[in-house]
């Protein structure tokens, strides 16, 4: 199976390759940003790379990516780590993209069970009316490889989608979602991945449109489907 050649980046600021940034590996210390523990206290304390491994979907389409019970639960105590994501977004998006920028207000949960998908289909953010200028940030929960991670063309325009290499908890990729196809294929790991993503975008880039979400219906403005920190809040 061949992969991504090498995208490990240092954390420095990403703006000017906006908005064609090619996919980047970046590390974070997960000690101080535990997602594994506060999400793992979500599903009841679970091994997030086991959970739904008993049970058997229909394997999901577009409509019904975020259809899940484990969608469902981790939307609805979002709140319970809402302190723990502003930390960790506002720290490292700001280290990123170096320029104040607003951020998707909930982020988009991804469950990839065995033997399915965690999206419905390969694409590009564009396709759905996301925004030229947002940076997306894959944050993994549990081992991502192979079939279980997410796969991102090439190169840009080529179409020829192939496994980011292998990453972990105290990982997180950043790549333009918006012009970039990725998607992923059937899990044959029989290892669960769990993961969030969350897009971003420098407000030097910012603008207001009609589009909207195709899972929540929000507009992509700020107030709706994005918001900023307040100036004290470290991101300028």
């Amino acid at each position: 199976m061949s992969q991504l050649g090498s995208v490990v980046s240092s954390p420095a600021a990403l703006v000017d390759d906006l908005p064609t940034c090619p996919p980047a590996i970046h590390s974070y210390a997960l000690a101080e940003y535990d997602f594994v523990s506060a999400v793992s206290a979500i599903f009841g304390d679970a091994e997030l790379d086991r959970l739904g491994n008993e049970r058997r979907y229909e394997r999901f389409s577009r409509e019904s990516d975020q259809s899940t019970d484990f969608h469902g639960l981790f939307y609805r105590s979002f709140d319970a780590i809402r302190p723990l994501d502003h930390r960790f977004v506002a720290a490292v998006a700001a280290g990123v993209l170096g320029e104040p920028f607003c951020f998707q207000r909930v982020p988009t949960f991804r469950i990839h069970l065995p033997s399915n998908v965690a999206v419905g289909e390969f694409h590009t953010d564009g396709d759905y009316s996301h925004p030229v200028g947002e940076l997306n940030f894959w944050v993994p929960l549990t081992r991502a490889w192979e079939t279980n991670t997410i796969w991102v063309e090439t190169s840009l325009g080529k179409g020829d989608c192939a496994p980011i290499p292998r990453m972990a908890p105290g990982q997180y990729l950043t790549f333009d979602a918006v012009r970039w196809r990725h998607g992923n294929v059937p899990n044959e790991t029989g290892s669960t991945r769990m993961s969030f993503d969350f897009r971003c975008i420098p407000m030097s880039r910012y603008s207001e449109g009609d589009g909207r979400s195709v899972n929540t219906r929000q507009r992509f403005v700020i107030g709706d489907y994005f918001e900023t920190f307040p100036s004290h809040e470290g991101t300028a």
